[in-house]
């Protein structure tokens, strides 16, 4: 029979009665080493995780890292690397090009153009169904419809849900003056360079709240727009040679997940000791409370978190070639896969070795 194991928002399944036992608690297993899926998950070599904001306490980031400081990977037979990319680089080119596995950056529309514009991967789990994209204004906008004859900053691309968020307000773009700010530096915003700035509700805010800024955020979620958050994705040459590693790095990953939920300090300790005195610890116990929450109360109903499904990506699919964002109709089914996660629950109860 089957021993069900709390774990912070969801329960482990316990696997096959012989799994060994670890001194996590009962049920919580390791892989025989002498089975075939540990031979595979060896055979697979080291995944290499491109992480895109580095040691950050971003879901998908914080839960992979604590994955590999817990032993879960261990457990499951898998080497990961956990590769911190520079903002010089794409970590979706990594994974495009193999010389990395998975990456785990911004949203199912993010995805999709990336694919359409000939990336080689494909969407194997979101962690939430609303964005986590936002745009932040001066305290002074009380209309969204003001920024017109104003300065937007956006990063690279201005994100599609951002583009719907201020149709929806009426705004019109065309009266924008939009800049392409690569610095990041929210404090811009309040010193008088831009009207608005592109964020994410779990980074910037925080930053200028904790320095006692003025400023007024608004989220696609207030304009009835909704999004995906923390996707997933993996080559698609790794995923077809080793779709065992893969399920198991999530499998591992999800468990993480749980874990720091219910030890949140902990895993934030993590990180902190990974990137050293520079961390801001506070900065990333705000940013983890957010982003748990926002996957927590937006996950597919009725499912663990990071099942996803066609449904779920399809209003971005429908926004991006209504933006131009991509050439011709997306198919979905071919974008993601949506029977990687899925396959690693029973309802909400992760199944564990």
């Amino acid at each position: 029979m089957a021993v069900l194991v709390a774990l912070g928002p969801m329960s482990l399944v316990a696997g096959p009665a012989g799994a060994s036992s670890r001194a996590g608690g009962p049920g919580a297993g390791t892989l025989a080493k002498s089975s075939a899926e540990c031979a595979a998950n060896r055979a697979a070599g080291t995944v290499h995780f491109a992480s895109p904001f580095g040691y950050d306490a971003s879901a998908g980031i914080i839960d992979v890292y604590a994955a590999e400081k817990l032993g879960y990977f261990a457990d499951l037979c898998l080497e990961v690397d956990f590769v911190d990319v520079p903002t010089s680089a794409s970590p979706y080119a990594l994974v495009s090009a193999d010389a990395a596995q998975i990456t785990g950056e911004g949203s199912a529309a993010d995805a999709i153009v990336q694919e359409a514009d000939g990336s080689n991967f494909v969407g194997i789990s979101t962690y939430g169904d609303t964005s986590d994209y936002a745009l932040l204004t001066r305290a002074g906008i009380t209309r969204l419809t003001q920024l017109e004859g104003k300065t937007l900053a956006y990063h690279t691309v201005l994100p599609v849900v951002l583009h719907e968020m201020l149709a929806k307000a009426g705004v019109d773009v065309a009266k924008v003056r939009m800049v392409d700010d690569q610095t990041y530096d929210p404090f811009l915003l309040v010193r008088g360079s831009f009207d608005a700035l592109e964020a994410y509700q779990s980074n910037e805010p925080i930053t200028l709240r904790a320095a006692h800024a003025a400023f007024t955020m608004w989220a696609p979620s207030q304009f009835g727009i909704s999004g995906t958050f923390n996707v997933q994705v993996a080559n698609r040459k790794f995923l077809a040679a080793h779709p065992g590693a893969a399920a198991d790095f999530l499998r591992a990953s999800f468990r993480a997940f749980s874990y720091c939920v219910a030890h949140s300090a902990t895993c934030v300790g993590y990180l902190a000791q990974a990137q050293g005195p520079s961390f801001d610890i506070a900065h990333g116990e705000a940013e983890w409370r957010i982003e748990s929450t926002l996957a927590l109360d937006h996950h597919v109903a009725g499912k663990g978190i990071g099942v996803q499904t066609l449904a779920e990506w399809a209003p971005e699919a429908r926004a991006v070639a209504q933006y131009k964002l991509v050439h011709g109709a997306v198919d979905l089914a071919t974008a993601e896969d949506t029977s990687l996660a899925a396959s690693l629950y029973q309802g909400t109860r992760l199944i564990w070795p």
